[in-house]
Order: structure tokens, then sequence, then C-alpha cells
């Protein structure tokens, strides 16, 4: 059977810029997809929402080589299904915080849930209409409670906050309020989000006359995406801040590209829908103009939450506005060679090599490299 030309019935892209949801007609059946803007690794999503044309009976060989995207059979559809076309009207869409799910209502009724899990143990997504597990879609279940429910009810609450008035004033001073008691008054404040959300700024302190530290302000204002794939307390893990610390051995020495640098990196979590944490590597679009003996290509983030090490600040303890806590992430540049160690023997290798020659935390741009 031919289909129509697809027409989109909505369209929209989360508040991060990141991934675009759009729903389709062909005159068959209405999809909904999902697509990444800036990541071109990241596979389209595809999620059943209804079938248009009266369900078959049964699938036929030649249905899986039509091109045409596939219809449920009679018996995998509820018994409410219908036919009904949906209008662009009666749409609207509910982004999960970490803005890699999106929820589906169509006259405030949820229809599908398209999540950050899609694709783990074939799970598709899940639709209102669907009756039975299937290669397009789940069953979605009570739309009203349950586990899908309480998630876009959070997702809700979360969009509601981030709109109020003071939002994003509150979340500067708590975290402004937390370093400053840990390395006194700021010295300098960036806004490094281009007036687009998220919200996101940097802040420099001085901790000795020779060491500087930048601390980004906001990036743990919400939830990394993808962090539930690897965690189960994922909570634990998806509020971060970066920080970079460096020491500038003489005073005409510049440290303009480290704000720079952090600028670049800062939104890379929301831009690509992948989270960041302890042991992972990012890459240093920005090149250390003072390194000497080493061309610090990448970077290896240190968690100085799980540290107790005299030589490192203590930063556990600040507690974010939906109470997880913040985890800060140390920005360690690293030469290739030093990469490898840790790609054949994982992070610690590296760390403990470097507690050796009294490297923590702190970036020094003339030091040699530890293999």
């Amino acid at each position: 059977m031919n289909s129509v030309a697809p027409k989109m019935i909505y369209q929209e892209t989360n508040p991060y810029s990141s991934l675009t949801a759009f729903l389709e007609d062909d005159g068959r059946s209405i999809y909904l997809y999902l697509q990444s803007e800036h990541n071109p690794e990241w596979k389209i999503r595809a999620l059943w929402i209804k079938n248009r044309i009266d369900a078959p009976k049964e699938r036929t060989a030649d249905d899986f080589h039509s091109g045409l995207a596939p219809v449920l059979c009679e018996h995998e559809l509820t018994d409410d299904s219908n036919t009904d076309e949906i209008l662009s009207e009666d749409v609207h869409f509910i982004w999960t915080e970490e803005g890699d799910g999106v929820a589906l209502f169509v006259n405030e009724v949820l229809f599908a849930f398209l999540p950050s899990w899609y694709g783990i143990k074939d799970i598709l997504g899940y639709s209102k209409f669907a009756k039975l597990d299937t290669i397009v879609a789940c069953p979605l279940g009570n739309s009203e409670h349950g586990v899908i429910a309480d998630r876009i009810s959070a997702s809700r609450k979360f969009w509601e906050l981030k709109s109020e008035k003071d939002s994003w004033k509150k979340i500067q001073d708590l975290r402004l309020s937390f370093l400053e008691s840990k390395f006194g008054t700021h010295l300098k404040y960036w806004s490094a989000d281009g007036g687009k959300f998220p919200y996101i700024g940097i802040a420099k302190f001085k901790l000795n006359d020779k060491t500087f530290l930048y601390s980004t302000i906001g990036m743990s204002a919400q939830n990394m995406p993808t962090v539930e794939l690897y965690h189960k307390d994922y909570l634990n893990y998806s509020r971060a801040e970066m920080i970079f610390a460096i020491e500038i051995l003489e005073p005409e020495k510049s440290e303009t590209w480290i704000p720079h640098f952090i600028g670049e990196i800062i939104k890379f979590p929301w831009t690509m829908n992948k989270w960041v944490g302890h042991g992972h590597r990012i890459i240093m679009t920005r090149k250390d103009p003072d390194a000497l003996h080493l061309a610090f290509n990448s970077a290896i983030l240190r968690n100085l939450n799980l540290e107790q090490d005299v030589n490192i600040p203590k930063m556990k303890g600040l507690i974010t506005e939906s109470n997880q806590e913040i985890q800060f992430l140390a920005i360690i540049p690293i030469s290739d060679e030093e990469g490898y160690l840790i790609e054949q023997e994982g992070s610690k290798s590296f760390f403990d090599l470097a507690k050796e020659k009294n490297i923590y935390y702190i970036h020094h741009s003339e030091r040699e490299g530890l293999i």
C-alpha cells in the first residue's frame, strides 16, 4: 500500500537547542521522531503513535521491505485505538529535564513518551494505543500513575521552576556562596551561555599569588543527559560543575585562554547528549600557550568530591535546589602519552603517577610528562 506525502503535524526543539522532535503523519500511521542538531553519531529515533488506516490482521513479508513506516496489527492495538488525525493545535510536548526525552500530549492527554533509554532492551518508547510490546512501540500503561507519569510530572515541575523570575539568581547565589566559602570572594565573573539556555557563568578565584581557579556556575542547575544509562543511582552523578586551577609562574603570562576554553566545553553534555564524570576525557579545544614540554591535546576529569587528600580542597556538601549533591570535576590537561596510559590502565594509574609528582588538580603549564 502506498502512503501519501508525509505531513508534518508539529515540530519543536528542546530548550537546550540540541534535539528536535517532530510528529509526522504519512497517511498510514503517525510517528514521533527525535533527531540531534549537533551530533552526527546520534541516530534518529522513531516511535509509533497510532495507525491512520484500519489495522491488518497480520504482517506480511512485504511489509518489511516496503520502505514504509510499520503499522500495528489488530491484536497489538488497545480497544480504544482509532484512526483519527491529530491536529497541530491540539499538540504540546514536555521535555525531560535532561532534554533527551519527550512526552507527547494531545488535548492534554498523554499519548506517548520517547525516553532517554530508547533502544535499551528493545524499548523504543511508549504509546497510548499499543497493547503489546511491538517492534515500534511498547504499552504506555496508566498515563496518570506510575514511573513514566511521575517522570513527566517531575519534568513539568522542573521547567515551571526554571521559568520563575528569580530562578537564575538563586542558582548563581547558591553556588557562588559555596565557592567563596572555600576560596574567598571571586575576582571576576563572565556570562558563558550566549544568552541561551542553559544559563551558565564562569567565576575566577585567587588561591594564592600564583594560583587561580575558575569554576562554572550553573552547569549543576540541570541533570546531564544519559547518566541513567550507566548508573542506577543516576541522580547522584547528574549534577556537576567544572573547575580549572592553574599556576601562573610569571605575571606576564596570559590566562585569557582559560575562560574561552571553559566557555567552549561548558554546554557539551547537552549539545552532544553525553554526560561527563570522574575519569572521563575531553578534548582541549584551546591550547595552553605557555606549555613548554608537552602538547596538552586532551584533559581528564577528576571528581574532587571523591578525594580525601590534604592537597585537594574538600568540595562535598553543596546541595542543589532539587536536593542532589553537586560533583566538582577538575579539568586536568594531559599529554597523548598520558592519555594512552589512561586508556590501557584506567584513570587511577594516572592519578597515582600524578600524586608522585605532587600533581593533584592544579595545572602546571611547564610540567614534564609523567611517563
